[in-house]
Parts: structure tokens; sequence; C-alpha cells
């Protein structure tokens, strides 16, 4: 269970207990308060009545007496109102048996109601002549209390409603940082680093998030060095150092899976630049005009041999390679023929245009099915016969 809903639970249990606290005590104090005014209520009728019954000339006038008592009887709400003699003998009885039948029986049996008896002595001058006995009938008492409890149902139901609605959206703004904070963690596992500008008011929460903010941007220059050094490192494995190109471990890695029948991709064509007197260059002008002159072709090779998905290599000091899926001799010939014809201007650029150096430029075709080797093998036969053909010279051998 979340923090939240256990947050929510604890604060509803807690607002529950209160609520139901609080209504018990209200119809604890309206039920002792009903019951004292039964009693006061008895009391105060048999007292009235007594001295009412006194003042009738005739003790022996009963008719009288039950006049009273009836009007008494009809105007109020009794359970019973009874007159009897000194010997105890009744006189004259009036009872009330209505029942309470818009009250449940479960709510009568829960709060139980008392209605005291209260008794008053009839006199005729100083004698004594009976006794005079009310009892209040509880329905009245009840009513009030089955109405009390329902209003105190409505209200407290809709204190609760509100509270928790209002617990809700507080709980939902005061936990927002938690929510920030998992997506912060969740980025930083895409390679993603948040940082949670507006720190939330409550103190432990606006700590928290310093901490974690801290952590990603240490994280995030913990990553960022590793990742240039991974750079740096797959650079070193893969990467020619002067052209900037493939090397030949990872030429070889490439073509080993365009030659692989199972990976369904297109045929091509495969290109070669060989560099010829190279040495004798690097020998008369310095090494440092041999790796600008590689540099060079690499860069001439990139604008005349790219295209989607082409892999450009340096397979050695004087060579470099192209690997081009999906193309045609015929897309070839004229960009290999603008190569072979860009190094003499090269060469005047780096002011080495006495040197003997030359290129031979050839290029054959590629399957999947194939092994590497065979397929070498008639790119060095094609570049030997560009060689033969003479200085910057193209052959293709199909």
């Amino acid at each position: 269970m979340s923090l939240n809903k256990q947050m929510i639970l604890f604060i509803a249990t807690m607002v529950i207990i209160l609520l139901l606290g609080t209504f018990t005590l209200n119809l604890n104090n309206t039920k002792n308060f009903l019951q004292s005014q039964l009693e006061s209520h008895a009391q105060d009728t048999a007292t009235s009545l007594g001295l009412s019954l006194s003042s009738i000339e005739d003790p022996e006038d009963l008719s009288s007496m039950e006049t009273m008592i009836n009007a008494v009887f009809d105007r109020g709400y009794y359970e019973h109102i009874t007159l009897t003699d000194m010997e105890n003998t009744e006189l004259y009885s009036r009872e009330n048996a209505k029942s309470l039948d818009s009250i449940p029986d479960w709510f009568i049996n829960a709060i139980e109601l008392q209605a005291p008896e209260a008794q008053a002595l009839v006199q005729a001058g100083w004698i004594p002549v009976g006794t005079l006995s009310i009892q209040s009938h509880t329905g009245f008492a009840y009513k009030e209390l089955w109405k009390t409890a329902i209003n105190l149902l409505l209200w407290f139901a809709l204190a609760a409603l509100i509270a928790m609605a209002v617990i809700i959206y507080t709980l939902k703004i005061i936990l927002k940082p938690l929510k920030d904070m998992e997506k912060q963690a969740e980025a930083i596992v895409k390679k993603e680093y948040l940082i949670q500008d507006q720190l939330p008011s409550t103190v432990e929460f606006r700590q928290v998030v310093s901490a974690m903010n801290a952590m990603v941007n240490k994280l995030q220059t913990v990553f960022e060095r590793d990742a240039n050094s991974a750079e740096k490192l797959q650079k070193m494995a893969y990467q020619d150092s002067v052209t900037e190109l493939s090397n030949r471990r990872h030429f070889e890695m490439i073509v080993d899976t365009l030659l692989d029948p199972n990976e369904e991709l297109p045929e091509g064509i495969i290109c070669l630049i060989r560099v010829n007197e190279l040495k004798e260059l690097n020998d008369q002008f310095g090494y440092l005009v041999g790796d600008k002159l590689m540099k060079s072709l690499a860069d001439v090779m990139k604008q005349n041999l790219s295209c989607e998905q082409s892999l450009l290599a340096r397979l050695n000091g004087t060579e470099l390679v192209a690997v081009l899926p999906g193309m045609a001799a015929s897309q070839v010939n004229k960009p290999c023929q603008h190569i072979a014809d860009a190094l003499p201007g090269l060469l005047e650029d780096l002011q080495a245009k006495d040197a003997q150096t030359s290129i031979s430029v050839a290029y054959t075709n590629y399957q999947p099915g194939q092994s590497r080797g065979p397929v070498l093998g008639h790119l060095d036969f094609a570049v030997e016969q560009a060689e033969k053909l003479g200085d910057n010279s193209v052959y293709y051998y199909s």
C-alpha cells in the first residue's frame, strides 16, 4: 500500500473515531437532558394537578376530579395518570397505550429511557384523601432522540466527506515532491537528469529534495564523464586517429554483418583506394604531409561515396575502403573517377606536386552469403588492374 493511501486511511480512521465520539457524546447529553425533562415534567404536572384536585370542595365529588384529570391527560403526553385513596385503592386511572411505530425497535432497545413516576398528595383542607401518580410517556423523548440522531448522522457524514476531500487534496499537494522524486529516479534509469527547481515548503521534504537534486547533479557529472571516456575508448578501438574513419577491426565487424545471409541485407559495392608511393612522400616531405594527404583523401571519399548505411574505413597505412550497401556499379563509377582526379589538386594544396605519389581506385560487387576473404581478394585483384592502367586510374571488377 502506498504512503498516500496509508496516510489517508490513518487520518480517515481518526476522523471517523472523532466523529463517532462526538456523536455518542451529543446523543448521550440529549438523552440525559430528555430524561431529566421527563422527570421534571411528571413532577410539575403532579404538583399542579394535585393542588387543583385539592381545591374541590367535596372530596367525594369523583366526577369533578375525573374531569380535571381527563383535561390534563388529553393535553399532555403521559404514560398514565392514576388517582388512589389512602388505602391504595384505585379511584380513577387513564393510560396511554400508543406505540412508537415511527421509531425502529433497535434504536429503542439501544437507548433505554426511564420515565420516573411522580406523586402528589390530594387533600381536603388538612386531611389527605388520596394520592395522585403521574408518569410521562417516553415516546416524545424517543422521537426527539431519533430526530437528533438522524440530524447528527447527516451532519457528520457531510463533515466526513468534506474532511476526506480536504485530506486527499492536501496530501496530494504535500506528497507531490515524492512523486517528483520518483520521476527523477525513473529519469536516471533512462539517463535523463531532472532537477526540482521549486522546493517544497515542508522542511523535511525540502531537505530530501535538495539532497536528491544534489545526487542527480553528481550522477549527471559521473555519467557524462564515463560516457565521454567510453566514447574516447570506442574511438581508440574502432576509429583511425588520422582520417577519423573506421579502422580495420570495425570494418571487418561490419562487413561480416553485411555478408551474413541471415541478416536479409541488400547487395552492394565495395570500393578500395590505394595510395602508391606514400613512403616516398613521407621520406621527401615528412610524415605530417603524408597524414594530411590521407586525411584529405578521406574527406574527398566522404563527399563522393557517402550514402545511407555506408561504411568508410582505413584498412592500413595506404588503403581506404568504402562499403556501399544497395549501390550499383553505374552509380559508383563517376564518384570514383572524381576521387582519382582529385589527387593532383590535393598534392598541390600540400605543396607536394613534385611527388611521385598516385592512387589506384577499384570497386567490385558483393552480396550476402559471400565470405570476407574472397571479396577482399577480388578487390585486391581489381586494384592491381587499376595500377596497370596507370596513375590515378579506376577499375571495376565484375
